[in-house]
């Protein structure tokens, strides 16, 4: 798709997240033991075959530059187009709502305008899926749509978060909402195709109201322009607060949904970071759980994510928990509903737990 450039947007940030969001922005959350959010929406990018791909970055940037680099991961590190970060305005990280705020994108207007190509894909970062794009912008450019929103039809949609869509039975949209009934809805994905003309012009007519987010945008204009719709049928996980995050990580547990989201034609890339395989000492017992590499594990750990060079003392018990990278559990700990940020320190005997709609949180660096 050489006529097609990405661009995902990191700026925002929520109010739901406890102490998990305030040291990075939530595109760099580690999820699944090895990868971050942003790994996901760029990796989509890539095995659609987009080659041009701007990220602005949050007010906290730290953590994203130093993941993304220059991109080598995801084949971005080129001497033509690649991967672009692009400065986001420090009045971001105070809008929480809004996931594609205006003035990111007139600020960082010349890497539009010099574009060659075409069509934008606008994608943020805090949904989790595998997709290839080839179809949803075959549509948007058949059905002659200057914006195209990508949604997923859900049951039980007021338990979730987000916009929904209104749409006729064309898939034209009608309206976009915060809230839906307990009925089927169409979920939107946080991710729309638009024409890069569109997108420009969109800009220049409300440039001197650039604190507005580009959803509002959207609604405002339903009737002025051509706006249709793209229905994924795959998994779709969102992270937009820490129950979410927490859900989220136990629904890649799943075989069926781990294999969806990891499939080997369509790989999730990430950073490099050489470690030995996991290693099991005498004693251990693992069951539905994942352990990455570097992990060394002498306790019980059952239902739950390891991430890198984790360790787990003997006759520690973890259930249920997110355990992120250089975490130390020392023996006789007991961990149950947690999330231990990266660096944690859990000492001997220590009991920990939260719930399953309130898992507890520690903290980056944190000892107890």
């Amino acid at each position: 798709m050489n006529n097609v450039m990405g661009l995902i947007t990191t700026n925002y940030s929520s109010e739901q997240f406890s102490k998990l969001a305030d040291i990075r922005p939530i595109a760099t959350l580690p999820i699944g033991g090895r990868y971050r959010l942003v790994d996901f929406p760029l990796s989509n990018l890539v095995h659609s075959g987009i080659r041009t791909v701007g990220v602005t970055s949050a007010y906290r940037y730290r953590s994203l530059i130093d993941h993304l680099g220059a991109g080598k991961e995801w084949s971005l590190s080129r001497k033509d187009d690649g991967l672009y970060i692009l400065p986001g305005s420090a009045y971001g990280m105070k809008r929480f709502q809004g996931k594609f705020l205006l003035r990111d994108m007139i600020n960082n207007r010349p890497f539009l305008d010099r574009a060659n190509e075409d069509y934008v894909i606008v994608s943020a970062s805090n949904k989790i899926y595998n997709i290839d794009f080839h179809q949803a912008v075959e549509q948007h450019i058949e059905s002659g749509s200057e914006i195209t929103m990508l949604y997923k039809e859900i049951a039980n949609a007021n338990l979730k978060q987000g916009h929904f869509l209104d749409l006729d039975r064309d898939g034209a949209l009608l309206g976009i909402g915060d809230a839906a009934t307990s009925g089927i809805a169409a979920w939107f994905m946080d991710c729309y195709i638009i024409n890069r003309e569109t997108l420009l012009n969109l800009m220049e007519w409300y440039s001197n109201i650039d604190y507005i987010d580009m959803m509002e945008i959207i609604a405002d204009n339903i009737g002025r322009l051509k706006i249709n719709s793209y229905n994924f049928n795959g998994y779709v996980g969102a992270v937009d607060s820490t129950y979410d995050y927490m859900q989220c990580s136990m629904d890649m547990l799943d075989p069926a949904i781990r294999n969806e989201l990891f499939n080997s034609k369509k790989m999730i890339f990430t950073k490099v970071q050489d470690a030995p395989p996991a290693k099991y000492l005498e004693g251990a017992q693992v069951t539905n759980s994942i352990v990455a590499s570097g992990a060394i594990v002498e306790g019980n750990v059952e239902n739950s994510i390891l991430s890198r060079n984790v360790k787990i003392g003997k006759g520690a018990v973890v259930k249920n928990c997110v355990i992120l990278q250089r975490c130390v559990i020392e023996p006789g700990a007991v961990l149950e509903n947690v999330i231990c940020d990266k660096f944690a320190y859990v000492s001997e005997g220590v009991r920990l737990s939260g719930t399953k709609y309130s898992p507890l949180v520690i903290e980056k660096n944190q000892k107890l």
